[in-house]
């Protein structure tokens, strides 16, 4: 991988490196920045720990106080995914998962992760007439390997290492997704519709003489009528391409999408689609789209619809894990930068707290949010960002 450029996405920070692990700020530390411990030794210590906790506590329930062997496991279970919580909120923070799943929903993850446990080891010693604390390490062992996949699609995801590579991606990355040759057809299928909606859906709201701006455009694949649009990316060789071929009126490449330097209300329509779940700075990159947008103008974003174990979610991650880890590819491996995962109330919530007002929100496909936004004429009421809790551990 090539060393990464300037700051990406409005972080603030330059990194390089090629695993995406103890990323190195190349130039000096402030006050603000953190120097931290690579995260896959705080990922292997935790788990390491956990897993002994859970198979000594489950010798001891069941050895010393004669507690049946199901029953024994899910305790030492509920204990070990009691810890991966603490461990994990004291020496480790994930700034890339800014939404936290609330304990109503954690609290029945842990529990229903302690009766499969249960299940399973029953399962095993019957069928494999293994001892308990043979079955016990098995099963840890196969429950760890899935909290690996578990962990690697929901926390991991690097929005660092995915940026650089996309700068890197070439100028036809997006025309692929639709070639059938190239991709699956379910893929071919889901990219073709997705820009043809959103060339409906920029249609329907655009007036002629209006001036329209699509941030984070890529090659602006949608605009196929050859509306006058000006984009902005951090991919140059897109925007070149999508320049040639009638896509872009103009264009400008940028390192950081909150500070684009184009005209101060100059802009009839502002355009993010599926840009929101990268972004890093959502406070300095909304504050920008309300500077460039005309008093009476209007903000149409797209994004996932990425509520937890819903459709999207599901492939999405299937996905990754195929292309990154069996393909091979880097983009795929730290899903593709998507650090945000928005449903409707999420997505209200954000856009209010900006500085909009949420005009319309509908769904597409079961798969992605479209919704358009005015100014509200409100000062940002409060910050966008709170700590992300970990997924039930399993090891």
């Amino acid at each position: 991988m090539k060393p990464a450029g300037p700051p990406i996405w409005g972080f603030g920070r330059t990194y390089t490196g090629a695993a995406g692990l103890n990323l190195k700020p190349t130039k000096p530390i402030s006050m603000t920045d953190r120097l931290e411990h690579p995260e896959l030794l705080i990922f292997i210590l935790g788990g390491t720990l956990a897993a002994g906790l859970n198979f000594s506590t489950a010798l001891v329930l069941h050895g010393y106080f004669g507690i049946l062997p199901g029953w024994a496991f899910f305790f030492s279970t509920l204990l070990n995914q009691g810890f991966h919580l603490f461990y994990y909120r004291i020496v480790y923070v994930n700034r890339e998962t800014p939404f936290k799943t609330s304990d109503a929903i954690q609290l029945p993850l842990h529990v229903l992760v302690a009766v499969a446990a249960a299940i399973i080891l029953s399962w095993t010693m019957t069928t494999f007439q293994l001892g308990f604390g043979a079955s016990v390490i098995t099963v840890i062992a196969t429950l760890s390997f899935f909290n690996i996949l578990l962990t690697r699609m929901a926390t991991f995801g690097s929005a660092k290492l995915a940026m650089v590579q996309y700068k890197e991606v070439g100028e036809s990355f997006y025309d692929d997704q639709t070639d059938i040759k190239k991709v699956s057809r379910f893929r071919a299928w889901y990219h073709r519709s997705r820009y043809e909606r959103l060339s409906r859906f920029v249609q329907e709201h655009y007036r002629k003489g209006q001036k329209l701006v699509d941030l984070g455009c890529g090659n602006c694949w949608w605009n196929s009528t050859g509306l006058p649009v000006t984009g902005v990316d951090i991919n140059g060789k897109m925007l070149r391409w999508a320049k040639r071929n009638g896509r872009l009126r103009d264009f400008k490449v940028v390192e950081d999408i909150s500070k684009t330097g184009l005209k101060t209300h100059g802009y009839d329509l502002v355009i993010m689609t599926e840009v929101l779940e990268h972004l890093f700075d959502l406070k300095g990159s909304l504050a920008e789209v309300d500077r460039l947008l005309k008093d009476k103008g209007q903000f149409l974003l797209t994004v996932p619809y990425d509520y937890f174990m819903g459709p999207f979610f599901v492939l999405f991650n299937l996905n990754c894990i195929f292309q990154g880890f069996v393909l091979g590819s880097v983009y795929h491996r730290y899903r593709c930068g998507h650090i945000h995962h928005y449903d409707k109330g999420r997505l209200k919530m954000v856009l209010e707290t900006n500085g909009f007002t949420l005009k319309q929100i509908f769904v597409v496909n079961g798969l992605l949010l479209y919704a358009i936004a005015e100014k509200s004429g409100k000062t940002p009421s409060s910050p966008t960002s709170v700590p992300e809790a970990l997924p039930p551990s399993f090891h």
